[in-house]
């Protein structure tokens, strides 16, 4: 039982799901004009959970042959042969049945869609069109990982308000940067794999000029949130505004020493920093709505 377990936490990665679920929160209490039942949340968390998960095993099951040549990657189930390609296959559709049943039965179709919008765009853009192509795959292809924001304000308030699309803009604009600066330091894996990432095809210079750039867009929308809704105060402002100095900051640090060891420094600090958006969102609203 503990080998199977092991086996679909490696293909569902419910450690990069749970930023999505941390995406999804803001829409959900800024959405609607009361607090959402705590039944609606979990159902709409479960539900996106089973997606994102779905969309990582497909990603997988594409991916296999590449993530056997490839250090990182090489141990995941597919390739050391723990489980089929038609069980890996399998497993990704009930995981999008379940997410459809939950979004259906207890949030709304909206919702449904908004999360079956990010498989697709992972799977199909992302996946199979982008990445084997383009040093720019992950660009576009980002706009997988920037449904959360639209999930939430969907399951609250059936619709995609404004705010909505500058939480999918924070995320649309922090994802390449956090992505480059992990290929920076996983380069050789992925030249080894032949995927055409940026720090491959173009060197690790004219990379972190790119972070550089996105992570300045990153932080104008980050600030640029507080003005689009009048649900969020200056503790949000004050907090972020200070953080996204030191992403700028790291940023451009990278781009002066251009180490492996400041691209890690910089991809794990811009996890922490979506995550304090985030969640900063969330204590703000609280403070000055209970």
């Amino acid at each position: 039982m503990r080998k199977y377990i092991r086996i679909w936490t490696q293909l569902t990665k419910p450690r990069v799901t749970t930023l999505v679920l941390v995406t999804a929160l803001p829409g959900l209490y800024l959405g609607p004009e009361i607090a959402p039942e705590i039944s609606l949340v979990l159902w709409t968390l479960l539900g996106t959970f089973f997606m994102s998960s779905a969309s990582f095993v497909f990603n997988q099951i594409i991916e296999r042959d590449k993530d056997a040549q490839m250090e990182r990657t090489k141990k995941r189930p597919l390739p050391m042969g723990q489980i089929s390609v038609g069980g890996a296959f399998a497993g990704g559709m009930i995981l999008v049945f379940l997410s459809f049943l939950v979004f259906i039965r207890y949030v709304n179709l909206l919702s449904a869609l908004s999360a079956f919008g990010g498989l697709l765009s992972y799977v199909f853009l992302y996946t199979i069109w982008l990445k084997p192509r383009t040093d720019q795959n992950i660009v576009i292809g980002g706009i997988a990982g920037c449904v959360g924001p639209l999930i939430g304000y969907a399951a609250t308030t059936n619709s995609l308000p404004l705010p909505a699309w500058i939480l999918f803009c924070i995320i649309f604009f922090w994802t390449p940067a956090h992505f480059w600066a992990l290929a920076i330091f996983l380069k050789e894996d992925y030249g080894t794999a032949n995927f055409p990432m940026m720090p491959v095809l173009r060197g690790i210079s004219a990379t972190t000029i790119q972070i550089y750039f996105y992570t300045i867009l990153y932080v104008l929308s980050c600030i640029s949130f507080y003005f689009a809704t009048d649900r969020i105060g200056l503790l949000y402002l004050i907090t972020t505004s200070a953080l996204c100095l030191y992403m700028v900051y790291l940023a451009h640090r990278l781009w002066r020493v251009q180490t492996k060891e400041m691209a890690k420094s910089f991809f794990f600090f811009s996890i922490f920093h979506l995550f304090f958006v985030n969640l900063a969102i969330l204590a703000d609203f609280t403070l000055q709505w209970r």
